[in-house]
């Protein structure tokens, strides 16, 4: 029997390096396609990922912010070691930065708190969520993105603890989902054991909000630094209560609101694609959108 398990799983590790510098990439996101098995490099690089026997013949995806996404088969990734992803060499458009006086501000916040219920993640693999917010005539004299605040969630099954997240701003493409980032930098967010609200400061990247709007998304990470193990007692069709399930899974988990349907465009990003992810309330028959709110500065 040891011998039957041990040859049900396999353990890839290894490194994930810039293939010009050589230097470690910290939180690449590496997902198996179309399964619910995945882990993201950590601060040094490294990563480990136990696959199993079921998704040997399937494809594996490395994403990062920066870098061109790279696809193996699973079975010749086992075979690596060290992994080089290619930088994206981007041509910036010129821009023409005015003054900012940042006396006058602008709250966007599409929510209210009675509003918020629930929230998104906890996933078992990397994963991104995403709010769409479209441009209006009335930001012309606070032009500027000042900050993002996200509301952070206690999850179910697991005491509240420390996490990390990306936060990442994208230009919208004609199928209205995110396309290009707006900026070329990785923003971490270590967000405390008890803190229920995180502050991104964005005012030193000048960004003037686009004519066509944009989306904001948060990017959960595999990491042991978030890793939780947590379990909940299954119930069968029938609503008996069966064997209690336990597994890993990993923070933060994003609050939420109900709002109207179709009101807002929420996106999420899962094996390897960009989809539109309007996440229905059957009883309340209202939708559910990240608690994300943006301040415009002049």
């Amino acid at each position: 029997m040891p011998f039957l398990v041990y040859s049900q799983e396999q353990t890839a590790k290894g490194l994930v390096l810039d293939e010009d510098t050589k230097q470690p990439i910290p939180y690449v996101n590496i997902s198996i396609l179309q399964s619910q098995l995945g882990t993201s490099s950590d601060y040094d690089g490294s990563y480990s990922l136990t696959i199993e026997a079921v998704d040997l013949k399937k494809e594996i995806k490395l994403s990062s912010l920066g870098y061109k996404d790279t696809t193996f088969l699973v079975t010749n990734f086992l075979k690596l070691e060290t992994i080089k992803l290619k930088p994206i060499a981007e041509m910036l458009d010129e821009v023409l930065i005015s003054d900012k006086f940042e006396n006058q501000f602008l709250k966007i916040q599409p929510f209210l708190k009675d509003e918020l219920y629930g929230g998104f993640g906890m996933g078992k693999k990397p994963w991104q969520i995403g709010l769409y917010f479209p441009f209006d005539t009335t930001y012309a004299k606070t032009e500027y993105i000042q900050k993002i605040e996200v509301l952070l969630s206690k999850g179910l099954g697991f005491k509240r603890k420390a996490s990390k997240f990306r936060v990442r701003l994208f230009s919208v493409s004609k199928d209205s989902l995110p396309e290009t980032d707006l900026i070329n930098e990785n923003i971490i967010v270590t967000a405390s054991k008890k803190q229920k609200e995180v502050i991104i400061n964005l005012a030193k990247y000048n960004i003037v909000f686009p004519k066509n709007g944009l989306f904001i998304t948060l990017e959960g990470l595999a990491i042991p630094f978030n890793e939780i193990k947590r379990s909940y007692t299954m119930i069968d069709e029938k609503g008996k209560k069966s064997k209690v399930k336990k597994e890993t899974a990993y923070v933060p988990s994003f609050k939420a609101f109900l709002s109207e349907p179709k009101k807002f465009l929420v996106v999420h990003y899962s094996n390897g694609i960009w989809w539109k992810y309007p996440i229905p309330h059957q009883e309340k028959k209202k939708q559910f959108v990240p608690a994300i709110s943006l301040t415009l500065s002049n």
